[in-house]
C-alpha cells in the first residue's frame, strides 16, 4: 500500500445542462424590463403656443397683432408613450420563448435570444427617436383658434392636445 498522494480526478463544473440558455433568457427579460421602464422616461415632452396676447390697454390681440374681443386660444401638446410599444416588447419576449421550444440545438436557441435583445433595443430606440422627431416637427405657429389637427407618431407615441383661453392675471 502506497501512501503517496494521488490527485483526485475532478471534472470541471459546468452547471446544469442549458445554463447558457437560461442566462440568455434572464438577459432578455432584464432588457425587456429596462426597456419598458426607460421608454416612458425618454418619451416625456411638451410644447405650447399662445398666439396673440394683451395690448397696452388690457385688450386682447391675435397672432397678427390685431385687436380682438375674445381671448386667444393657447394650445399645449404633450407627448406620451404608446401602449403598443409595451405590447411589442411583450410579443418579442413571448415569440422568442415559443421559438426556443422549437430550437434544434443550443446555438440556434442562443441566436434567437440574441436577436430578441436586439429587437427590444431597436423597438425602444426607434420609438423614442421617431416620436421626438415627429413631435418637434409639428408646426405650432400654424394653429388657429378654430382650426387644428395633429397626426401623432402612431404606433410609437401619443400626443395629448389641450386648448385653453389666454389667462390674464
Amino acid at each position: 500500500m502506497s501512501l503517496a498522494q494521488t490527485p483526485p480526478e475532478t471534472s470541471a463544473v459546468t452547471g446544469l445542462p442549458g445554463v447558457a440558455i437560461v442566462a440568455k433568457i434572464r438577459r432578455v427579460l432584464i432588457v425587456a424590463v429596462i426597456g419598458a421602464l426607460v421608454f416612458p422616461t425618454l418619451m416625456a415632452a411638451s410644447r405650447s403656443y399662445c398666439p396673440g396676447g394683451i395690448d397696452g390697454s388690457g385688450g386682447f390681440i391675435d397672432a397678427s397683432g390685431q385687436p380682438t374681443d375674445e381671448a386667444p386660444v393657447c394650445i399645449e401638446l404633450a407627448l406620451a408613450p404608446s401602449p403598443l410599444v409595451y405590447v411589442g416588447i411583450a410579443a418579442i419576449v413571448l415569440l422568442t420563448l415559443g421559438r426556443l421550444m422549437k430550437a434544434n440545438d443550443e446555438a440556434a436557441a442562443l441566436q434567437t435570444l440574441n436577436r430578441a435583445v436586439i429587437g427590444i433595443v431597436v423597438l425602444v430606440g426607434i420609438g423614442v427617436v421617431v416620436s421626438h422627431l415627429w413631435f418637434s416637427l409639428i408646426p405650432m405657429e400654424s394653429f388657429t383658434a378654430h382650426s387644428w389637427s395633429i397626426v401623432h407618431p402612431f404606433p410609437f407615441g401619443t400626443i395629448d392636445v389641450t386648448t385653453t383661453p389666454l389667462i390674464v392675471e
